[in-house]
């Protein structure tokens, strides 16, 4: 399968390295310093397993560079989810007849901000799973476990392969579940990533930490409910099990885990909070519940957000 991984980031590095081992032809579209490292070293992925070393990995820093025959199968993108408008633009023109373009973005609004230039039979929802971080521009680090997926279409003219994907993917040692509901999916990570992001921002603390101390953890629980009561009151079929399922999901994560955001912000580097937070907030406005503590997250980082976005460098 040939595979265009679209950002270099922690994320674009993973699925670029176990990709490209399970033998698929992987492009990754990366800034000038991820392309020259990738010509002196192959790709080096760290896991709890130990460092895979991935050679033969094609790096460009223009699409004008990627071959379009024959036409590619899977389009990764892997970029913050403030940078996907543009990157829609972007990849246009390597959308052939069959390219299916799967977002790993954590917010609710990336494959409709894809499937608006790119069009609906193309774009696939995807929750996205799995805690990894660049270390260099050419090597990445993964926290805990494999990536898994759940992935599904967001529209009924959705004309891609979704089995093949799905066993590419699988062949890559990520864990991939069909969504029967991807909208649902697609907000169930939402609850999960903004709130224990959010959190973990406010308390500039990990997993490990957050959840140990009752007070923060039941703070995390009150920022998802208040996911739960926004996504209903959008028709979104959320119950209160998903509060339970997605804490337990965090309960899990490596004591060490802290969420992209959350790195970001700490940086100085910008961030998805306008996409975490700020969604959940005007997700809320426009149906008039309200969502006090995400309030706070985004009033409270909001300054610092906005001094990042001025020194901001372009995707991917």
């Amino acid at each position: 399968m040939r595979v265009l991984v679209f950002g270099a980031g922690g994320v674009g590095l993973y699925f670029s390295a176990v990709l490209a081992h399970a033998g698929h032809h992987v492009t990754v579209v990366g800034r000038s310093a991820t392309a020259t490292a990738a010509e002196r070293y192959e790709l080096q992925l760290t896991t709890t397993s130990g460092v895979l070393a991935v050679g033969g990995i094609q790096v460009v820093t223009d699409i004008a560079e990627v071959q379009t025959d024959p036409t590619i199968d899977l389009i990764i993108v892997a970029v913050k989810a403030w940078q996907v408008g543009a990157a829609a633009t972007t990849l246009a023109p390597l959308v052939g007849a069959h390219t299916v373009v799967l977002p790993l973005q954590n917010g609710i609004e990336a494959a409709d901000d894809l499937a608006n230039v790119l069009g609906p039979q193309h774009v696939l929802g995807c929750s996205c799973v799995v805690i990894a971080k660049r270390t260099e521009p050419w090597a990445a680090t993964c926290l805990g476990a494999h990536a898994h997926l759940e992935i599904g279409p967001i529209s009924d003219s959705f004309a891609g392969e979704l089995t093949s994907i799905a066993a590419a993917l699988r062949e890559a040692r990520v864990s991939v579940t069909l969504s029967k509901d991807i909208r649902a999916t697609l907000w169930r990570k939402f609850m999960l990533i903004s709130s224990y992001g959010g959190v973990g921002v406010l308390s500039r603390q990990p997993v490990g930490v957050t959840s140990a101390t009752p007070e923060t953890a039941a703070l995390i629980r009150e920022a998802m409910t208040e996911v739960l009561a926004v996504g209903q009151a959008h028709g979104v079929a959320l119950s209160y099990q998903d509060v339970e399922s997605m804490m337990n999901v965090f309960n899990a994560f490596d004591p060490l885990t802290t969420s992209s955001m959350h790195r970001d912000l700490l940086a100085g580097r910008p961030s998805e909070l306008e996409h975490q937070s700020g969604a959940v907030l005007r997700y809320g406005r426009a149906v008039g519940v309200p969502t006090p503590i995400h309030w706070c997250i985004y009033a409270s980082q909001l300054p610092s957000e906005t001094a990042a976005h001025k020194t901001t460098e372009p995707a991917p």
